[in-house]
């Protein structure tokens, strides 16, 4: 299941992990993924592109390249 769903307006599943779109910044206006799966918080991207790649890389085992 490489296939990006998604769940509700905030909300995706892409292999196996939630991938949820956090409210913007009041600053800088920039909006944030938070990458969980099974109650554990795999980071934070700036893109819904990013955090799919940051999955790919934890499906691969390669957590700390970037």
């Amino acid at each position: 299941m490489n296939q990006l769903i998604q769940l509700s307006q905030h909300s995706y599943i892409y292999r196996g992990f939630t991938i949820h779109m956090c409210p913007r910044n009041s600053t800088t206006m920039q909006r944030a993924y938070s990458v969980l799966n099974n109650g554990n918080y795999f980071g934070r991207d700036f893109a819904l592109a990013e955090a799919m790649q940051t999955i790919d890389k934890l499906r691969n085992g390669r957590r700390n390249e970037r």
